[in-house]
This record gives C-alpha cells, structure tokens and sequence, in this order.
C-alpha cells in the first residue's frame, strides 16, 4: 500500500474514507490499494484494512465485509459512512450503552431522518424516521459518537 495512504489508515484506526483518503493521494492509488488487498470496501466510500477482517469468524456466504469486523470498528465505518446524517440505534445503541450486548457480525442499526438520503445496506439496517432531530434529547452522544 502506498505510504501515505497506509499512515492515514493507521491514524483512522485502520478505517479510512474516500473522501479523507483523496485529499492526500489521487483516487487511483485508493482503488490499488483496494485491487492488491490492502484495503476493503466495506460501505460505500468507506473502507478498511484488510487485516482487520476476521478470517476465523464464520460468515455466510455473500455476508457483507461489514461483519467480519470487530464491532468497534464496525461502528465507527457505520458513523463514518452516514458523515453525521444518522446515529446509531436499537440493538447497536443499547450495545453502547452497555444494556445488551450485540455479537460481532450481527446487523448494525442507523436511525437517520426520512431525508438524510440513507438506505440500507448489507450489513446495516437505516430506520428512517420523520421529524428526527439529530440532536438532544432525540440524539445522545455516547463514548465520542453517536
């Protein structure tokens, strides 16, 4: 992987997205950094070392890369792909929480007002709600995110 880009990955945690990532390299070294397996696509525009995939974890076929990762890091590429238009929510806010845990690999859930523009993808199930104000009471911040 190309220096510069694999620094800024390791800054982000092993996370990166397309929009950081052009800032400081063209977009072609992006796409062979994703070709010679260094990194993965796992949302739209958001990707992540490949590493950081859980090769023991027993996934379906056509599973999403999304849950072969650990569930902090899949959290944090949920928030990083709704660029603050949405906030975690149902099982995987209570998992922040603390009031039930959720298992690596189990469906991420996003609550993003009707017209955030979000939809669901594999991986993350978008609640879309009218009137949702992305903000408190409606929103709280819990351990840096939402």
């Amino acid at each position: 992987m190309n220096p510069v880009l694999g620094k800024l990955v390791e800054r982000g945690g092993g996370l990166v997205t397309r929009v950081a990532a052009v800032q400081v390299v063209p977009e072609r070294t992006l796409w062979q950094a994703c070709r010679s397996g260094g990194l993965v696509r796992v949302l739209p525009e958001v990707f992540v070392a490949a590493y950081l995939l859980d090769g023991r974890r027993e996934t379906r076929p056509g599973a999403p890369a999304l849950s072969r990762l650990d569930l902090d890091l899949a959290r944090r590429a949920v928030c990083a792909w709704a660029e603050g238009r949405g906030a975690l929510s149902h099982l995987s806010a209570l998992d922040v929480w603390g009031l039930r845990r959720q298992n690596a690999g189990d469906l991420m859930h996003l609550s993003a007002p009707a017209g955030a523009g979000l939809r669901s993808r594999p991986g993350v199930a978008v609640h879309r709600r009218q009137n949702l104000i992305l903000d408190p009471p409606q929103v709280v911040l819990r351990r840096g995110g939402r």
